[in-house]
């Protein structure tokens, strides 16, 4: 083994992204290490349960958004130990990457989950030109959340772990313990604000309210949740178990079995169930998703719309809704939805799987202008006191583009 109590001893670490990806237009504008499958992404995880600082290998087409983004450095040469960024971390992930030697490789259904390499090695692999590992080893059980519906099944295992390990490391203590109801911890940042009349349910999981957090009059906490760095819950907002309201993010309504990544807002009333939502979206008041058919069946989705169509293996799956989307308000979100980077969906009834850059109104479906849609990104930007830099505005251009030949 290689841990020292909770920290790691060995090789340095890198977080990759697998030759083949599958979180749809969620992949557009990150690497695996940045999806939040949890309460925290695959580097903030790494950082705080190791203490160290991994390197992330991502994807030829991010790479320079990454670079742009990330704080993490480079890969260095020599021996890695090499993680899936769409890894979990699982305590038995852990013992298991605490036992590789070089070569050695765990894998999940054939896709590598952590691997003993050098840096050329790995680089290879991700861009798909060669395998990790001259001996592999099946992981028991499962540990890559490497599509939405598999990042919501481990949604409750994997955030009850990110929660545990914050209060553990005090990420949100204000040293001591505060519960509503039920025995699990509560714990609130000291520069958070939870207003009178916040009713917070521990009963069957933790809640964790971070640093700058504001949780308004009357809003319902249902644990396991997390309500992340800056966040702002409105009032009177139902926030269920197994939600993540993402960093700077404006939340209200129903809420359940939701990852806001961050920067997004949905303050106002409407409902949204067992999906993911990408960053800078704004989904208008009174639109609500449907998480569930009327025939109570299996939900099958297309994450492009380009893509054959896909089982899911769930009764309750809403879908997502990737980075700079815009929904506008009353808008009937179907089951298994999946809106594209950059759309602008205004029309109330819209199709299931909406392409990047879909510009729907009631009276025409077109595409949105590239103009038009940079102005509005560096607006909405603006307002929490950011702006693109040159390579997201790049990756932008290039799936605009992309969309336009297509």
């Amino acid at each position: 083994m290689q841990f020292d109590g909770s920290t790691w001893r060995g090789p340095a670490v890198a977080l990759f992204d697998a030759p083949v990806r599958g979180m749809g237009p969620l992949d557009d504008l990150r690497s695996s290490a940045e999806h939040r499958l949890g309460a925290m992404t695959g580097v903030e995880r790494i950082r705080l349960a190791w203490g160290v600082e991994p390197s992330i290998v991502a994807a030829p087409a991010v790479r320079d958004v990454v670079k742009e983004q990330s704080k993490s450095h480079g890969p260095v040469d020599g021996d890695l130990l090499a993680i899936n960024g769409c890894c979990t971390l699982s305590r038995a992930v852990q013992r298991a990457v605490g036992e590789l030697s070089s070569g050695e490789a765990i894998t999940q259904d054939g896709v590598v989950v952590a691997a003993r390499c050098t840096a050329s090695e790995l680089l290879d692999h991700v861009n798909g030109a060669g395998a990790l590992g001259s001996r592999s080893t099946e992981l028991d059980g499962r540990a890559l959340a490497s599509t939405p519906w598999a990042t919501l099944d481990l949604l409750p295992s994997s955030l009850a772990s990110d929660l545990e390990l914050l209060i553990a490391h005090g990420a949100a203590s204000t040293g001591g313990r505060r519960a509503d109801l039920g025995d699990h911890p509560v714990q609130i940042a000291p520069s958070a604000t939870v207003c009178p009349g916040v009713v917070i349910d521990a009963t069957q999981g933790a809640v964790v309210v971070a640093g700058g957090a504001t949780v308004r009059p009357g809003a319902v906490l249902v644990g396991p949740c997390a309500v992340l760095e800056g966040a702002w819950v409105a009032e009177r907002a139902v926030i269920k178990a197994n939600s993540v309201i993402g960093p700077r993010c404006k939340v209200g309504g129903e809420v359940g079995s939701v990852i806001f990544h961050g920067n997004s807002n949905k303050v106002h009333d409407g409902h949204l169930g067992d999906c993911l939502v990408g960053e800078w979206v704004n989904i208008g008041a009174g639109a609500t998703g449907s998480n569930l058919l009327n025939t109570y069946g299996e939900v099958t989705t297309r994450l492009e719309a380009s893509s054959s169509v896909e089982r899911t293996g769930r009764m309750f799956y809403g879908g997502i809704v990737a980075d700079h989307a815009k929904v506008g308000i009353m808008v009937a979100i179907p089951t298994g939805s999946s809106f594209g980077t950059g759309a602008m969906i205004a029309c109330d009834r819209p199709p299931a799987c909406v392409d990047r850059f879909a510009w729907l109104t009631p009276e025409r479906m077109a595409r949105y202008r590239w103009d038009r849609f940079e102005q509005t990104v560096r607006a909405v930007m603006a307002r929490r006191g950011a702006e693109p830099g040159p390579a997201l505005l790049g990756r932008l251009r290039e799936l605009h583009a992309a969309g336009e030949a297509g």
